[in-house]
């Protein structure tokens, strides 16, 4: 089997993966919706243990370059163009991330009620100012977090690319 057959065959053992522990989280929400708990230990092992084995196929078939919000391959090289549009990549991701978690969090509050998902908080958030104080930090957060995120296993990955080429032309 060549390299190219090999990858296509990885990738498809990762969609059949992908599928069954798709299947083992609808089964488990499926039982919560109607007992309220969750106790169905082998749907769980999948959904553990399957993320252990996407982990493993993905090391084992190697590098990936990193991939933008719309799935364009992003530039792996170590100039400074690449770099920045790799940067600009990871700042997209970052932002809508942030825009849509705190979407949710202005829904969630604005269905939930403000006092009752607040009142765990260590701090008091009253009135408008307040919520907008938080939503604002939690907007700040999430965004710093993945932006993070997304330049750490992006940079490695590009440099993983990186060193799969010269391995591949050495």
């Amino acid at each position: 089997m060549d390299e190219r057959q090999h990858l296509k065959a990885g990738r498809s053992a990762l969609v059949a993966l992908g599928a069954v522990m798709f299947a083992a989280l609808g089964v488990l929400v499926w039982e919560y919706l109607q007992t309220k708990e969750v106790t169905n230990t082998a749907a769980i092992l999948v959904l553990v243990g399957g993320a252990g084995v996407f982990a493993l196929v993905q090391r084992v078939l190697g590098a990936e370059a990193p991939r933008s919000l719309m799935g364009v391959e992003l530039p792996t090289g170590a100039d400074a163009p690449s770099r920045r549009q790799r940067r600009r990549a990871y700042l997209r991701g970052a932002l809508l991330f942030a825009a849509v978690l705190t979407g949710l969090s202005l829904a969630g509050l604005a269905l939930g009620g403000t006092q009752e998902l607040t009142s765990g908080l260590p701090f008091a958030v009253q009135g408008t100012l307040g919520l907008v104080a938080l939503l604002g930090a939690e907007f700040l957060a999430l965004f710093a977090v993945s932006y993070a995120i997304d330049w750490a296993l992006g940079e490695w990955s590009s440099k993983a690319v990186e060193r799969q080429y010269a391995r591949l032309d050495g």
